[in-house]
Parts: structure tokens; C-alpha cells; sequence
């Protein structure tokens, strides 16, 4: 069995590089849309408790409820709003650059079938 050429090598190498960076894209993608849905539903809530005159309010914790104050309630919130839009840049820092790696394999693909 003859050993395959480094032209084929190369791309094989790409391939795998493309098929890797594509995969990892679509699971950022879905990352990303599930945290923005956790940050709109963080959004909602605090608007909704913002609406009550209550100073204390029942929050859910697994099968219980646990009465806690609004204001510790909604600060809470807020940080997980922050935490959420953090991780939301790292993770379209991370889709960039996935995307940059895509272009850039399918560029070196062409250039390898062009050349051969």
C-alpha cells in the first residue's frame, strides 16, 4: 500500500481541522442562545418583582420555597445578569475566532486544489 503524498496529507489535516472548528461552532451557538434566554428570563423577573409592593417574596429552591427579601432577590438577579452577558463575550470571542478558523481552512482547501 502506497503512502499517501504530503499534498494529501495536508488536507486531510485541514479537513479535520474544519470539521473540528464546525462542530465547535454550532455548540457555541446553541452556549449562547440558551445564556441569552437565562438573561432574558432574569430581565423578566426583575421586572415583574419590581412591580410588586411586597417587601418579601417566595422564591423557589428545587421542591421548596424559600421566603426571601425583594431587594436581596433582585440582587441577586443582577449578578446573575452580569455573569450571563460575561460569559456570553468570552463565548462570542470564542465563535469569532471559529469562524475566522472555518474561512481560513476552506481558503487553504482551494488553494490545495487549485495547486494540484
Amino acid at each position: 500500500m502506497s503512502q499517501p503524498s504530503k499534498q494529501q496529507q495536508l488536507s486531510n489535516e485541514i479537513v479535520n481541522t474544519l470539521r473540528t472548528s464546525q462542530q465547535q461552532l454550532v455548540t457555541v451557538k446553541a452556549q449562547i442562545q440558551q445564556l441569552e434566554r437565562q438573561d432574558r428570563i432574569a430581565q423578566l423577573t426583575k421586572q415583574e418583582l419590581n412591580s410588586y409592593d411586597n417587601k418579601n417574596v417566595w422564591r423557589s429552591c428545587g421542591r421548596a420555597f424559600v421566603l426571601q427579601k425583594k431587594e436581596s432577590y433582585i440582587e441577586d438577579l443582577s449578578k446573575d445578569e452580569s455573569t450571563v452577558k460575561e460569559q456570553i463575550k468570552a463565548l462570542n470571542i470564542k465563535k469569532d475566532y471559529l469562524e475566522t478558523t472555518i474561512e481560513k481552512s476552506v481558503d487553504g482547501l482551494k488553494k490545495l486544489t487549485a495547486a494540484s
